[in-house]
């Protein structure tokens, strides 16, 4: 029997009291309503709405700051320009936490610990860390040591705490996950069916995606332990991707923007669609579609939306596409920056070459840093890890919106809703424009 993720991201929301003058049992007891949500039904809601994090709001507004896309029309011409509402981000900041975020995820580790199924509670907290980690990734400094407890208003760790505690969360998951303790989820898991061997190489990757999320502060020591993490990582063939069906209830949330909800609003960004046709890179066809003169033409950050800019392919941004969360590629281009700085550069240029092969594209002679990060920018078309990667190496280069000022946001605001019930949040005047992970910037 398939599960369905829409009806159990419902059910992970919590059951709703209300007062009736009905006051008979025949009348109040419905034996349909169920009123215990089983660790299933939990982890499909939890996949559902991390799949939502990584795929949705901040998925689209990386890739317009980032010049993969362009904001063509309304509200995304104007993030395209970096304008945006305190508000705007209330969902995936709150997201964090309720909806199949820290609270449901929580819910599951005790679960599975109570029953012994150390599979099941080694996943659990792959997925804990994933959840905290875009939070710290995209503010820095988040709610976490106190965020699940009897606190109304849990401080702000700082995000070199949070980092570390992701690091601690997925090494007692990798130790989980390989004690063959248990018998997980199987169908259940939306991503890798329950398979304990695929999520422990994807809790390798994203020990070392987070160890290259602190290289500027920490230098070589973090690169050489994302390498060493990396090369226990994803190996081709255990991409972790979203699940998605023709179903309206599992449509791929770019089909659900682009096509169903807010036609327009973004275009394919000039700055990708150039860089592929000057590589005659073969993915530039897989990304966009020609015009109707049979051309790829791309948008400027900021411009306005006409008939000559291409459009998405209709394939990658379709209903039943399985959205690219973390890749065997991403790891592959973690050795080969890891390997690079560290001054191994056979080992660089065999991990890069690798994944250009994958890729459809030649293997090269030699390498350079930009060569790496260029060919991870275009691996990574949709992935909310490109700004990360971005922020940490400025490549490639990009160029601010004309008639901006500041350059290209390199965080977000704190969400509204948040700062207006805990006073551990400073207004946005006070916040910082880096994270601490970022000390010195692109702009």
């Amino acid at each position: 029997m398939r599960i369905n993720p829409l009806l159990f991201g419902i059910l992970s929301l919590g059951a709703i009291g209300c007062s009736n003058w009905l006051s008979d049992p025949e009348a109040t007891t419905n034996p349909n309503r169920p009123t215990v949500t089983t660790i299933d039904q939990l982890l499909v809601a939890t996949e559902t709405a991390q799949t939502q994090q990584y795929t949705s709001d901040l998925a689209r507004t990386v890739c317009v700051w980032m010049q993969q896309c362009a904001g063509t029309d309304r509200q995304y011409r104007s993030l395209g320009l970096y304008q945006y509402g305190e508000d705007a981000y209330n969902g995936p900041f709150g997201g964090i936490y309720t909806g199949g975020g820290l609270i449901d995820i929580r819910t599951i580790e005790a679960r599975a610990d109570s029953s012994k199924d150390e599979v099941y509670g080694g996943i659990a907290r792959v997925l804990e860390a994933m959840t905290v980690g875009i939070g710290g990734d995209i503010w820095g400094d988040i709610p976490y040591s106190e965020a699940v407890a009897n606190t109304k208003t849990p401080k702000l760790d700082p995000q070199q705490d949070v980092y570390a505690a992701i690091q601690a969360k997925l090494d007692t998951a990798i130790t989980m996950l390989t004690s063959g303790t248990g018998t997980g989820p199987g169908g259940a898991d939306l991503f890798y069916g329950g398979d304990a061997t695929k999520w422990a190489r994807l809790a390798h990757t994203l020990k070392a995606r987070y160890f290259l999320h602190v290289e500027e502060r920490e230098g070589t020591p973090a690169y050489q332990s994302a390498l060493a993490e990396a090369q226990q990582g994803l190996q081709k063939g255990d991409d972790m991707v979203s699940y998605q069906s023709e179903d309206p209830n599992e449509q791929n949330s770019w089909y659900q923007f682009i096509t169903i909800q807010r036609s327009g609003y973004m275009s394919p960004g000039a700055n990708l669609v150039n860089l592929l046709k000057s590589r005659n890179d073969p993915r530039l066809a897989e990304y966009f579609a020609p015009n109707s003169s049979g051309e790829f033409v791309g948008a400027a950050p900021g411009q306005q939306g006409s008939a000559s800019i291409s459009e998405f392919n209709a394939d990658r941004t379709g209903p039943a596409f399985p959205q690219p969360i973390v890749t065997a590629a991403e790891n592959q281009l973690i050795i080969a920056e890891s390997a690079f700085q560290l001054g191994q550069t056979g080992l660089a240029l065999s991990a890069l070459n690798a994944e250009r092969t994958d890729a459809g594209l030649q293997p090269v002679a030699s390498t350079t840093l930009a060569d790496i990060m260029t060919e991870k920018y275009i691996a990574l078309f949709q992935n909310p890890e490109v700004w990360n990667d971005w922020k940490r190496t400025c490549l490639p280069p990009l160029t601010a919106a004309q008639g901006t000022t500041g350059g290209i946001p390199e965080r977000l605001l704190y969400a509204q809703a948040e700062r207006n019930t805990n006073p551990n949040v400073p207004l946005p005047s006070d916040q910082p424009v880096r994270n601490w992970n970022d000390p010195v910037g692109c702009s």
